[in-house]
């Protein structure tokens, strides 16, 4: 996505205020300017130890996507992180707001009024509300939030996630490949729509308490492709759980996975929910979600899920191509991957050992060949399978270019590559290999749904050397 207008500055420093600080250049920045950060900052911690960040009147941009793992920025539970007003037209680029807190008002992470607004690749954890919207509070915004992370947030009223408000309906924020799980708020634990009209595509909402979505005073939010599922209200069908609406809301869904809903009739006032095509059938078993680690309602707030699918699920492959957007899922996975785009925040079935082989010990050799089940299975081999059907890693010339080829499986959420090198062979003379110093990537080859040919050109050449291929549990 192109960033037109001036560069206002670089933030170089983590401190809260001075020469080079995010408070410090958001002070000198004009209409249209926009920030970065230093690549020295990668995955640091902002601490703001003297208020929050305010943005009013202006156009403004913070971008931290050339950094692998952006920017945190924390409220250090003292103080909420942003407050945008005044038709402030504001984007956030890989910003993780982290442990804001409003003891006396609304928005913990954020407070917009009357803005334009959107949130691409950030994420809003563990922020508090006294009142209503915990992670985000909006009242007259528009724009998008896409590929976000809304979790762990708290309100004492309304909205633990998201709180919305709009006028007479009005359209609203598009919300899309982004994850509400885990929040909590007495009403509206995911999402509380006030006369809004938000746009939801392949969201995932789980585990939060207090309600998936709550709609009220003529709010009719649109859902496509999305996962609504383990979210708890007290004395409420299940269905009810997931999206409640009082009788002057219109839900329109379609081409998603509610749980405890199988049609209109599934809701305690069904007559005034659309249900469309393409829905999967809540009240079945086997339409669980196959979540790879879902959060419990009961154990909010909580921000350690892990809503991607495992194969299996009923959930892939089941949208609407028509609705797939952004291109990417939350994880920066290309979209529409099979047939068609999954349902949810993430593309792609996922597997791991203990999922896949429950009844195996990693460290064994069940089939007797000398490589351990978890390596065999990182590589898309059965362990218990034939000895032969291990592809080990070889090295190849090519117009005197040595390439190293390894095959690995592409779907392991539990795995960890590792490459080493040697020329000695000795045990303790065996090193990491570095990309861009002893290999760049060459080429990928999808073989199966699973399984990738990973090809490296190798940079480093001496009288003898030797590589290897490993893998680690990630989990």
């Amino acid at each position: 996505m192109m960033i037109t207008g001036s560069q206002a500055g670089t933030v170089t420093t983590t401190h809260d205020s001075g020469a080079g600080s995010l408070r410090e250049v958001m002070s000198g920045a004009i209409d249209h300017d926009v920030i970065d950060f230093a690549s020295s900052l990668n995955g640091a911690t902002i601490t703001l130890s003297s208020g929050s960040l305010g943005i009013s009147g202006v156009t403004l941009t913070l971008d931290a996507s050339a950094l692998s793992a952006g920017i945190i920025l924390s409220g250090d539970h003292s103080s909420r992180i942003f407050t945008i007003t005044g038709n402030a037209n504001v984007t956030l680029r890989s910003l993780h707001l982290r442990d804001g807190l409003e003891r006396e008002g609304n928005g913990g992470g954020i407070f917009a009024l009357s803005s334009h607004l959107l949130l691409d690749g950030c994420s809003i954890q563990d922020c508090v509300s006294a009142y209503d919207g915990g992670g985000l509070w909006g009242n007259g915004v528009t724009g998008s939030i896409e590929r976000c992370r809304i979790s762990g947030n708290q309100a004492g009223s309304f909205g633990g996630g998201v709180f919305l408000i709009g006028v007479n309906g009005s359209k609203f924020l598009d919300i899309s490949s982004t994850q509400i799980s885990g929040n909590v708020a007495p009403f509206g634990g995911g999402i509380y729509n006030l006369a809004a009209n938000p746009t939801l595509r392949n969201c995932s909402i789980q585990g939060n308490s207090g309600g998936g979505m709550r709609s009220e005073k003529s709010a009719n939010p649109l859902l496509r492709n999305c996962i609504v599922w383990g979210n708890t209200m007290i004395s409420n069908a299940i269905a009810n759980c997931q999206i409640h609406q009082t009788e002057d809301c219109h839900p329109d869904i379609s081409y998603c996975l509610i749980q405890g809903a199988s049609d209109a009739s599934s809701f305690s006032v069904g007559s005034i929910v659309t249900w469309g095509i393409g829905n999967l059938d809540g009240c079945l078993n086997t339409s669980d979600p196959g979540f790879v680690a879902a959060v419990n309602a009961s154990d909010v707030p909580n921000s350690a899920s892990d809503l991607r699918l495992f194969i299996g699920s009923p959930c892939l492959n089941a949208g609407n191509n028509d609705f797939g957007s952004p291109t990417n899922d939350l994880s920066g996975n290309a979209r529409i991957q099979g047939i068609s785009i999954n349902l949810g925040a993430f593309e792609g079935g996922y597997e791991s050992f203990s999922h896949l082989y429950p009844d195996l010990d990693p460290a064994g050799d069940n089939n007797g060949n000398g490589l351990t089940n978890f390596l065999e299975y990182a590589l898309d081999c059965p362990p218990d399978g034939p000895v032969d059907a291990v592809t080990l890693p070889a090295v190849s010339i090519k117009n005197s270019v040595c390439f190293l080829t390894t095959v690995r499986r592409s779907n392991g959420i539990d795995i960890m590559p590792l490459l080493e090198t040697s020329t000695r062979l000795n045990p303790t003379s065996w090193v990491p290999m570095i990309q861009d110093v002893d290999y760049s990537p060459e080429s990928v080859t999808v073989l199966s749904t699973a399984r990738q040919q990973v090809v490296f050109r190798l940079l480093v050449s001496d009288p003898a050397r030797f590589y290897r291929q490993g893998f680690s549990t990630g989990k």
